[in-house]
């Protein structure tokens, strides 16, 4: 995960990009013949079918550790979903269903309100909101969450967006970069500053931007704007695994790191006041600690309990082909958020041409991309950075392309174009097993139309490092790229990649690896913060990305999927498009 910010001008400089490594395949081939458990459970056409029922206890396998239970501390990401969707609920959460790219009232009456050209957004508390203590969620405990995210000696994992979003005095750090001067609760010397931009009436609390931001309501979903209660705030080595729930579960026992814990009913929660939590298990049960081949083992053997569990590891795709019919209803292949694409460095000399940035799209062969990194159940070929995810019709073929390129029409126009064949290009990607076959395939593919490919594999723990150097813009013409919104809209992920202005200085390009810069899509990005309906919105973005496209600043490849196996004992199963895993607001047990 990445969570680099340059500068103060939109919060959508903060994003996650999450390489998520399938496990292998040999942890795939355990029996899926019945247990006796199964049989107990009887045939069904499909585990997610027929009404949910009250009751059970649902298992959650999770291989490795939980980082923490602090909202404030988490990044987006499946522990973050687990979070929000059991014990700690937002101002806004998303939907399920039909509507789970929707963001939803959750702790508040509605989406907020925007004032001000949407530099000022309001949300008012529900009434008869409570911990599970018994105490009730004020407008106060919200102001304190959000408070927590200032402090730089405790704030180190989770987002950003109000530091860098709220309307406060700031300073210039040593690395040149603007942050609020503010420091958190314990900071009296400031607290003035931060009480001006996030306030208090009531049960309505109101934020402050320095910016427009039409999609706020997006923003205040993550949770680092979840409320935290004084008295819940301690020093103790213990206190990042302490829950205290404003949803419809609790931690029954303090967590052990490595072993995990169990989630009961919380007492308090009204299912009144939330109209998005079905909380249908009377019990989740977390075990952590696991290895990622022994998650899916156990899965796929379903002894005991284990018929009764999920998981966010994810299989390889492989099993996708291996599976009998009984298992084939247990899989299921949600979109990740992920794009995979290609950023074009606009400043080398043989890219600067757009004849060469056009035959280069041409020729990409996305089909075999996406064979050599797992098959279709891995992902789908895509022609936009816009995941599915973001825009259902992203996968949609563009117009006179096919997934397999066209390198001799990609040839006859380098041709006609007068540039001497063969092209050289250089391409960076991160190496690995899948990646080196999916850039050899790709580079068949370029070689065919007329480019002379010189591929450099760099180990992926320096990737990112090597292509944000100032000088990777004088090393290489072409740099692999993956990219997950923190939110469902292209308001999270177009600016944070090719607004030149939040990215590139003289340290670098920032998430801007190509240095792409167009003063026609700077403006329809301007347009898009200042257009407050979000339909009207959504087509500025289509238009930005139509004209980045065009530009030929990026080549999408992929659309990335995973595989979750779930066992035959889960009912309503549902993988959730914005949460990248299942959505435990509607799963049940039989």
């Amino acid at each position: 995960m990445r969570n680099v910010v340059r500068g103060l001008r939109r919060s959508s400089a903060v994003a996650v990009v999450a390489a998520v490594l399938a496990a292998g395949a040999a942890a795939c081939t355990g029996s899926s013949d019945p247990t006796s458990t199964q049989e107990a459970l009887g045939a069904a056409p499909s585990a997610a079918t027929g009404q949910p029922q009250p009751g059970g206890t649902l298992q959650v396998l999770v291989s490795g550790t939980i980082a923490t239970w602090d909202p404030q501390l988490m990044y987006v990401g499946p522990e973050a979903f687990f979070a929000q969707r059991t014990f700690a609920r937002g101002l806004t959460a998303y939907g399920t269903g039909e509507h789970q790219r929707d963001v939803e009232a959750d702790l508040a009456t509605d989406t907020g309100t925007p004032g001000d050209g949407a530099r000022t957004w309001s949300f008012t508390l529900r009434e008869g909101l409570a911990w599970q203590d018994g105490s009730p969620i004020t407008c106060d405990d919200v102001r304190h969450g959000v408070a927590r995210t200032f402090d730089r000696r405790t704030h180190v994992g989770g987002t950003n967006y109000a530091s860098y979003l709220l309307a406060m005095p700031t300073k210039v750090t040593p690395e040149g970069l603007e942050k609020p001067v503010y420091a958190g609760p314990s900071d009296t010397a400031h607290q003035s500053d931060f009480d001006r931009a996030v306030s208090c009436k009531g049960r309505t609390i109101t934020f402050r931007l320095r910016d427009a931001e039409p999609d706020f309501a997006h923003i205040v979903a993550l949770p680092e704007f979840a409320p935290r209660k004084v008295a819940a705030d301690t020093t103790s080595d213990k206190a990042t695994y302490a829950v205290m729930s404003s949803g419809p579960y609790r931690l029954k026992e303090p967590w052990v790191v490595g072993k995990g814990g169990t989630f009961v009913r919380n007492e308090h929660w009204d299912a009144r006041t939330d109209p998005i939590r079905h909380a249908y298990p009377d019990e989740i049960h977390v075990t952590s600690g696991l290895g990622e081949s022994t998650v899916i083992q156990r899965l796929l053997n379903q002894q005991d309990d284990d018929a009764y569990a999920v998981s966010w590891v994810q299989a390889s795709p492989t099993l996708r082909n291996q599976a009998g019919t009984d298992l084939q209803t247990r899989l299921t292949f949600p979109y990740t958020g992920n794009v995979d694409y290609l950023a074009v460095n606009m400043r080398s000399k043989v890219m600067s041409d757009p004849a060469v940035r056009k035959a280069l799209s041409l020729s990409t062969n996305r089909a075999t991309y996406v064979t050599a990194t797992g098959g279709e159940g891995a992902g789908t070929p895509t022609w936009s950075v816009l995941s599915p995810t973001v825009d259902p019709e992203s996968v949609s073929p563009a117009p006179g392309l096919g997934v397999e390129g066209d390198p001799e029409g990609a040839r006859k126009l380098l041709q006609k174009s007068g540039v001497t064949l063969p092209v050289p290009l250089r391409v960076v990607y991160a190496r690995s097993v899948l990646g080196d076959k999916a850039y050899a395939a790709l580079a068949a593919g370029w070689e065919r139309a007329g480019f002379k490919v010189e591929l450099t594999g760099v180990p992926p723990e320096e990737y990112y490092e090597t292509i944000e150097k100032p000088t990777s813009v004088d090393s290489y013409d072409v740099f692999r790229g993956v990219w997950t919104p923190d939110w469902p809209s292209a308001g999270g992920v177009l600016p944070a990649l090719f607004d030149p202005r939040i990215n590139i200085d003289s340290s670098g390009p920032g998430q801007d690896v190509g240095y792409f810069s167009n003063d026609a899509v700077n403006a329809l990005i301007d347009k898009a913060d200042a257009t407050a309906d979000p339909a009207a919105r959504s087509r500025v973005w289509e238009q930005a990305d139509r004209s980045i496209r065009d530009e030929g600043g990026y080549i999408a490849l992929s659309a990335t999927k995973a595989l979750y196996l779930h066992g035959a004992g889960v009912k309503t199963y549902e993988d959730h498009s914005v949460g990248g895993i299942v959505d435990l607001a509607t799963v049940s047990v039989r």
